[in-house]
């Protein structure tokens, strides 16, 4: 295989040296000597051609041949010869017959002809229009020798027509090109095409200084001209046309789609040496030296990442560890890191006897490269789904960048829960590992949100987190929060409620799992509870105690005055309030642990009082079913107040309580020295 492998790699690879000398030759014979040789230096160290000069596939060739066909048409420009017309129809041919793509090619060549045209002979237009004419003919005809002059028809029973497989590739590519497929893009999955891919792309995985010295040289370009006639239009047309061609398409998969592109780049940033000599003409010592430093750190942007220059992504992304957050696919990952996986493992073996598990992009299987390990999607001979993708079980895991980010698995957000973890290595910037180390104290209870019903069935818990008797509670996370006593797994709607509601209660939370809407599952957040403290939950705070009987006033003459925690109905404890005003009321809430569950129905009292003891507003309630309280869990009550429409100057005060719902009777408050206590009167004076 690795034989095979390597002499198929033999042509692109020459293709690459004949690409590099025409780069070299085009500026030399547009700006001088140096100006070649600085493009062929630029050219030896351009990471994403090193790349996809040594990978066997169609990008190399069509843009080798691309480029040739519009060097040899700059140089029929300038001085028309029957072989340089016969060598561009044939490069045109190469071009188109390489890949599907190769017919933008076409395009290129009719803008270039034309502008030179309208500006150099508009009076021989007609006859530069049958030029072009005559230039495609030979390209359809050498494509048609590419395919051994086949003649076959496009549908069964259609008449016969030349090269028809090209043909029929090319109908298939179109609806690909148009529709697209599933691309990750900073962050997100999206379906087709999307304008920002290949800009964003170019801007992260073309070095700096190069696209430094590109955005120079345009502004030399723009102040001096743009240097021969008879070569500008064929240097900057493509370079301009093929990347606004390409912010159209659907298809987006990789920065080996810009690779046409970026000879001219080379040639154009390579102009640039009249402009260097004119900076160095002065000897200064620190000039010299920032030169030096410049193209020092042009050769170590890209040597640095060897041999894995796929993976290469510049400092803008983070270097080539930092480039998965933004792009995948091609511009990334071609299951490349097997080998260097190979040695990690064979230097850092996995403790016990199981094998490593992992998820790998690729075609290949990679036992074939000798490996021992646990298939998991979407590796060869995977099963289907991960079993206990929410809590994964311990071991170690292997997860290529791919499958990571979610692409090639039937549920894209498999692996979530390793997006929130830190690997333990990265493979050739690729694969990254990640020990799951085995929990002392497993959670065994799951808090789901139940606004308007819980998300996650018995089935769906118990294949999330690979376990059948996982305890499941719910809770109104609109009106209210559940702390777990023991730890637990809380389960919320993708969507935020509140988001200063859920921000505050989420602290200290961290989010382990984040899923979705897929066919498959509904979109959820899943986050760890801990075991957490009251005083780490509630504010430490004040209330007055009494009868209910007795007026606001009286209460803060002769009642008890307590501070948090108070015991209620020797069942709750009540641990704090906290309150926020705005011009049409308040929003209060109120903490309270559970030490056993209730017997019956209950609620929590809010009321807003005159001075008298009326209530003005009521806004009781407990937006956690009974059967999810377990003893030691903290739960937080939102209570909305709003004012009356005919309020006065006040004063105005707020209580909070609990209560039987059947019968109404509120729980007493014992403990405290104030007999018959059935209410706290909080400090909540308005106005």
């Amino acid at each position: 295989m690795e034989v095979t492998a390597c002499v198929t790699r033999i042509p692109v690879m020459w293709l690459t040296v004949l690409l590099a000398a025409l780069t070299a030759r085009w500026a030399a014979q547009a700006w001088g000597r140096r100006t070649g040789l600085l493009a062929l230096w630029l050219f030896a160290f351009e990471p994403n051609l090193i790349a996809h000069g040594q990978l066997n596939t169609t990008d190399l060739g069509v843009t080798a041949f691309g480029f040739a066909g519009a060097y040899l048409l700059a140089r029929y420009l300038r001085h028309p010869t029957t072989g340089l017309y016969v060598g561009s129809g044939l490069a045109l041919g190469a071009a188109i017959a390489s890949k599907t793509s190769g017919f933008f090619w076409i395009g290129v060549y009719a803008l270039v002809i034309l502008i030179y045209a309208v500006r150099e002979r508009p009076y021989r237009l007609g006859r530069w229009l049958l030029r072009l004419i005559g230039m495609l003919l030979i390209s359809l005809l050498f494509l048609w020798l590419c395919y051994g002059f086949e003649l076959a028809p496009l549908t069964p029973g259609g008449l016969p027509v030349p090269a028809a497989s090209h043909w029929r590739g090319l109908a298939y590519q179109r609806v690909n090109i148009t529709a697209g497929q599933l691309t990750f893009l900073s962050g997100q999955l999206r379906s087709g095409g999307h304008w920002t891919y290949f800009p964003l792309t170019l801007l992260l995985k073309t070095p700096v200084l190069l696209l430094l010295g590109l955005v120079l040289a345009y502004w030399v370009t723009l102040r001096r001209g743009p240097g021969p006639r008879w070569s500008a239009a064929a240097l900057f047309i493509p370079q301009g046309t093929y990347l606004a061609f390409s912010m159209l398409v659907g298809l987006n998969i990789g920065y080996r789609h810009l690779l046409p592109i970026v000879p001219y780049m080379l040639v154009s940033v390579a102009r640039l040496v009249p402009e260097a000599a004119h900076f160095l003409a002065s000897g200064s010592l620190w000039r010299r030296l920032s030169l030096a430093l410049l193209a020092v750190g042009y050769i170590g942007g890209g040597v640095r990442t060897f041999p894995h220059y796929l993976a290469y992504f510049n400092v803008l992304a983070g270097g080539a560890d930092g480039g998965y957050r933004y792009l995948a696919d091609s511009s990334l990952e071609w299951g490349q890191g097997f080998y260097a996986l190979k040695d990690y493992l064979q230097a850092q073996p996995v403790a016990g006897s199981k094998p490593v598990r992992l998820a790998a992009f690729s075609s290949l299987d990679p036992a074939w490269y000798g490996l021992a390990f646990e298939p998991i999607p979407p590796t060869a001979h995977d099963p289907i789904t991960l079993t206990a993708r929410f809590n994964p079980a311990p071991g170690r895991y292997v997860i290529s960048v791919m499958p990571l980010q979610g692409l090639w698995l039937l549920d894209p957000d498999t692996y979530d829960w390793f997006r929130h973890q830190t690997p333990r290595a990265k493979i050739a910037h690729t694969l990254f590992v990640y020990d799951v180390l085995t929990d002392p104290a497993p959670l065994q209870r799951v808090i789901q949100c139940a606004a308007p019903s819980p998300l996650l069935d018995a089935t769906a818990l118990a294949e999330g987190f690979g376990h059948a008797g996982l305890q499941s509670d719910t809770f109104d996370c609109r009106s209210s929060w559940l702390y777990p006593g023991a730890g637990a797994w809380m389960v919320l709607p993708a969507s935020p409620g509140s988001s200063d509601w859920e921000t505050t209660r989420l602290t200290g939370m961290p989010l382990v799992f984040q899923q979705q809407e897929h066919w498959s599952h509904p979109a959820a957040r899943i986050y760890t509870a801990q075991t957490l403290s009251a005083g780490a939950v509630a504010p430490a705070v004040e209330a007055w105690l009494a009868p209910s009987a007795w007026p606001p006033a009286q209460v803060l003459q002769e009642g008890v005055a307590i501070t948090a925690p108070v015991t209620v109905g020797e069942v709750f404890n009540f641990l704090g309030y906290a309150v926020e005003r705005d011009e049409a009321g308040l929003n209060l809430e109120t903490y309270w642990r559970v030490g056993q569950r209730p017997g019956s129905a209950i609620s929590l009292m809010a009321h807003l009082l005159d001075a008298s003891g009326v209530p003005l507003a009521i806004a009781d309630g407990l937006g956690v079913p009974l059967d999810s309280l377990q003893p030691g869990d903290i739960l937080v009550q939102r209570h909305r107040l709003d004012y009356p429409a005919q309020i006065s100057g006040g004063p105005y005060y707020v209580q909070t309580g609990v209560y039987w719902l059947d019968t109404l009777v509120r729980w007493s408050i014992t403990g405290v020295g104030q007999p018959d206590s059935d209410r706290l009167l909080l400090p909540v004076i308005l106005p």
